[in-house]
């Protein structure tokens, strides 16, 4: 899957997430809890070693990537969908809060979409694909 199409994908998600009126949905896929309320989506990732079974992105995809920077911004465009919807995205590792992206967000100063609390399980969640 390209990040083009994932991203096409995830906007559809959240539009069909808007039928859930009240509760939350859990899936479990692989070692991974996935929690989806109306406004919220939380994945808890307990194993790395499954996480390309999980999301398989096309790697190809991550070459024009130069640096650390271009993450973040595919986290910011990310974030802005989310924020336009009212929706908040936590991705955790092993039960600990990594990034918190879209509304529910408390950005920095410098990225206004999403708020990372964990800087070196994001390092061990990108790890997991490069």
């Amino acid at each position: 899957m390209s990040i083009t199409n994932f991203f096409l994908f995830f906007e559809k998600f959240l539009d069909v997430q808007n039928f859930i009126f009240s509760g939350s949905i859990e899936i479990k896929i692989a070692d991974t809890k996935i929690e989806i309320s109306r406004d919220r989506i939380t994945v808890d990732i307990l194993a790395l070693h499954k996480l390309k079974n999980i999301l398989p992105l096309d790697i190809g995809d991550f070459k024009d990537m130069g640096n650390f920077s271009d993450i973040l911004k595919i986290l910011d465009e990310a974030g802005e969908i989310l924020k336009a919807k009212k929706k908040t995205l936590i991705v955790k590792y092993r039960g600990v809060d990594v990034v918190v992206i879209g509304y529910g967000s408390s950005p920095g100063m410098f990225k206004k979409n999403f708020e990372i609390k964990s800087k070196i399980s994001l390092m061990k969640l990108l790890g997991a694909y490069f």
